[in-house]
């Protein structure tokens, strides 16, 4: 039997009012990261790049931290 585990992240950009500019998710597992952003108002985006590129650097941080987690993590077995 194979047991591969897989963990899920999801994070949303907002403007300081609470309304959703872009989504991103990745799903970090044995055999890969997957990572995606989908911009979900592209006016409020074009007004907003600038915060949304924030928002992404912290989430490839966070994804990055779970990929090294895996890895260290399958060092150790």
């Amino acid at each position: 039997m194979t047991i591969n585990k897989s963990v899920s992240i999801n994070a949303t950009s907002q403007t300081t009012d609470g309304q959703a500019i872009a989504y991103f998710s990745a799903n970090v597992s044995d055999s890969g990261t997957s990572s995606n952003m989908t911009i979900q108002n592209q006016t409020l985006y074009e007004a907003n790049k600038s915060q949304v590129r924030k928002d992404k650097t912290a989430f490839d941080t966070a994804v990055y931290a779970v990929e090294d987690e895996q890895e260290a993590s399958q060092v150790s077995k």
